[in-house]
């Protein structure tokens, strides 16, 4: 792919040197249970998986690939590695090679010579190598930088070392070899996209409108930094060539930026010479800086970070679409008649006055029952007002963005307004009233305490916080060339500092590492871990996607607020969605969707740890079963096996046979998933399952809320 007349040719793209990654074949069959037993020590789900039996023994990562080929004849890649190796850089055994797909689609990667070891360097970069964005600001072409702060400036622009970068190449790229930088521009592959440039026709591939929505998107802020980027660059035809900053020209070094180059955790983004090679996969391979001994930066102890990007949220927020705002009529008209209702405590005060106006205070009598019956209408207005403080504690402890707390305070707020009723019909006294509303303030504030070890510990959040009160900060749409160069500059703010003031990495090198779980045997395909990253992400940052991905996950939602009486106002008060969201993951059992469901089963006099003892009845499970088989139902027509059979069509292109993953593997999740609560409730039930269609989710059952 490095040399363009190599006889075959890849149409796909991935983010590292064969422009996609894509699984290997299950090498092996094999008994996950006796495997489970021998080795139970070291097999752990959790958040930070590396679950053996799927990487290892299913995908055959680690293992040598008997497809592969070793590639000859890459003339321009050879003099790419030759200079890099001059300069200091270190490869440990480690080839070019063609690999092949289920399908038998061809794709480029770096395989193994002899066995890598754990804790093995696969490759050492010395920084100066490295192409950062301060090299490229401190060049010839620095003065249009200065000139377009808007489009360049880190306090005006999102993405704005990019920009930079992606200048900065174009302008070194038509310098041919006099530029220092040529090797690596050279070696750059030309047949390469993602998912924003797939047609309409194979976005539909994926089924995903949510995902599609935002490949559209995304591809709308590539044609607005293109024209800008084109407008400007007009203005210097002392440093460019028309045909140089053509639309195919940002496209290529655009993608390039989008998928190859590092940064996250370093100083600065940069392209690191060769690393870019390494295909995918979500093994513990991962990048770091190496400190030489003589460096005085360097860390007292040892214990240098990987600084691979934690990918849990998958770049994919949890913010809601649009239309999860819009509520059914009927729960809008319930929201106007509730903003129009009177306060109880109006109501008994009008009460109250009628009842004065009819007495005859010429009577004793009726002066007596008028003064009990102010008494208890004070009484019942005192009610109300406790009712609205309980409220109000709601509203200034509790966190009401969070379904399960409106679902607590809502059936909180129905069980005091029921023993106000009882007090009313005088089923109760006072006294024993007030001792109830006494014990909902400390069951409200028991709740709060559980609540947030529930944040820590189970959805992984730092601390429990108030979000009610905050106001997300609404960024303007910026749609022409115009409305992007006439972004405000803040006062007093240079757009850029002095040479010396840019920060620096400290390391020597820049190495990708093994860590003591990584072994690789001879004729393995190398992989470097990008992070953790669903399939839907893979499709966005680079285009492609995995088989048995550790990390990708199925949305499913459901509109909680139709089940609960006070939900209605809550939401709409603080601008909620109507929708329950839960991510459902290969590696376990997802205990917040059956928590969802218990909270929404619970009735208050219950107690407050019963909400939280992580024991779930089978009415429970039932009610999560049903809903991950609606979305089953209503998402997958064909059987997973007759999916897993097309992924063998060799009559599939690149697009079609990611899409199809994608596909797959949302079935694969949704089907492991139904398949562990079954069992789940077998196990409560003290009854046998029978047999398993996943080799893995018997373990799920034995590890969940370990």
């Amino acid at each position: 792919m490095i040399d363009l007349q190599y006889p075959f040719k890849i149409k796909y793209k991935r983010s590292d040197f064969s422009q996609f990654i894509i699984l290997l074949l299950p090498q092996y069959q094999f008994n996950v249970i006796n495997y489970i037993n021998q080795q139970k020590d070291c097999y752990l789900i959790s958040q930070r998986i590396n679950d053996i039996h799927i990487q290892k023994k299913i995908k055959g990562i680690y293992k040598k690939d008997p497809s592969a080929q070793e590639v000859e004849g890459q003339k321009e890649f050879q003099e790419y590695v030759q200079y890099l190796i001059e300069r200091g850089m270190k490869i440990n055994n480690l080839q070019m090679a063609q690999f092949k797909t289920r399908n038998n689609l061809p794709y480029l990667g770096l395989q193994t010579i002899e066995k890598i070891e754990n804790d093995s360097i696969l490759v050492s970069v010395p920084k100066e190598l490295m192409l950062t964005t301060k090299i490229a600001y401190f060049s010839d072409i620095q003065e249009i930088f200065d000139a377009y702060p808007q489009f360049f400036c880190l306090y005006c622009a999102g993405g704005w070392q990019d920009r930079i970068l992606l200048t900065y190449i174009l302008y070194q790229s038509q310098l041919g070899r006099q530029s220092q930088w040529y090797h690596l521009i050279s070696n750059l592959p030309r047949d390469i996209d993602y998912l924003i440039f797939w047609s309409d026709e194979e976005l539909k591939l994926l089924n995903d409108e949510k995902l599609v929505q935002k490949s559209k998107r995304e591809l709308q802020d590539f044609l607005l930094i293109q024209k800008t980027l084109t407008h400007i660059l007009d203005q210097y035809p002392q440093h460019f060539k028309k045909e140089t900053y053509s639309f195919d020209n940002i496209k290529w070094i655009f993608i390039h930026l989008v998928s190859r180059c590092f940064g996250s955790t370093l100083e600065q983004v940069a392209f690191v010479p060769f690393c870019e090679m390494f295909n995918h996969e979500n093994t513990d391979v991962k990048y770091k800086g190496l400190y030489l001994e003589n460096n005085i930066n360097k860390p007292k102890e040892d214990k240098q970070q990987d600084t691979n990007q934690s990918d849990e949220s998958d770049g994919d927020s949890d913010s809601y679409e649009q239309e999860d705002y819009q509520y059914p009529i009927e729960i809008l008209q319930q929201i106007k008649n509730q903003k129009q209702k009177t306060p109880t405590y109006k109501l008994i005060e009008q009460e109250l006055i009628q009842y004065q106006n009819q007495v005859n205070f010429q009577d004793p009598n009726a002066i007596e029952k008028l003064r009990l019956y102010q008494e208890k209408c004070n009484t019942r207005i005192d009610l109300q007002i406790q009712y609205l403080k309980n409220k109000r504690w709601f509203q200034e402890n509790l966190n009401l963005r969070d379904n399960f707390t409106i679902i607590f305070v809502s059936k909180s707020l129905e069980y005091i307004q029921e023993q106000i009723k009882l007090y009313e019909t005088e089923v109760l006294s006072y006294d024993q009233l007030s001792s109830i509303l006494q014990s909902v303030e400390e069951k409200s504030e028991l709740y709060l305490e559980y609540v947030k070890d529930y944040a820590c510990e189970k959805l992984k959040e730092k601390s429990y916080q108030l979000k009610q009160f905050e106001i997300p900060e609404q960024t303007q749409a910026i749609e022409t060339v115009k409305e992007m160069l006439q972004i405000a500059i803040p006062e007093n703010i240079k757009p850029f500092e002095a040479k010396e003031d840019w920060k620096e990495d400290l390391f020597d090198n820049f190495v990708i590492k093994c860590s003591n779980k990584d072994e690789f045997e001879k004729g393995a395909q190398a992989y470097f871990s990008y992070g953790k990253i669903s399939n839907r992400s893979l499709l966005l940052r680079y285009g492609f996607t995995l088989e048995y991905n550790i990390y990708d996950y199925v949305e499913v939602k459901t509109q909680y607020i139709q089940y609960i009486p006070f939900a209605s106002d809550i939401a709409q008060y603080f601008q909620l969605s109507k929708y329950k969201k839960f991510k459902i993951k290969y590696t376990k059992i997802n205990d917040d969707l059956l928590m969802y469901f218990k909270i929404l089963n619970w009735q208050y006099d219950q107690g407050i740890s019963y909400l939280f003892d992580d024991i779930y009845d089978t009415t429970v499970i039932d009610q999560a079963i049903n809903l991950i088989k609606s979305y089953h139902n209503e998402h997958f027509k064909e059987t997973l096996k007759y999916q897993q059979e097309k992924l063998k069509d060799s009559n599939l292109n690149y697009h079609d046979y990611f899409a199809l993953i994608y596909h797959v593997e949302r079935q694969r999740i949704i089907e492991a998933q139904l398949e562990a609560l079954q069992m789940l409730k077998c196990k409560i039930e003290k009854k046998d399952f029978g047999k398993q269609q996943f080799e893995w989710t018997s373990y799920l059952i034995e590890k969940f809320q370990d």
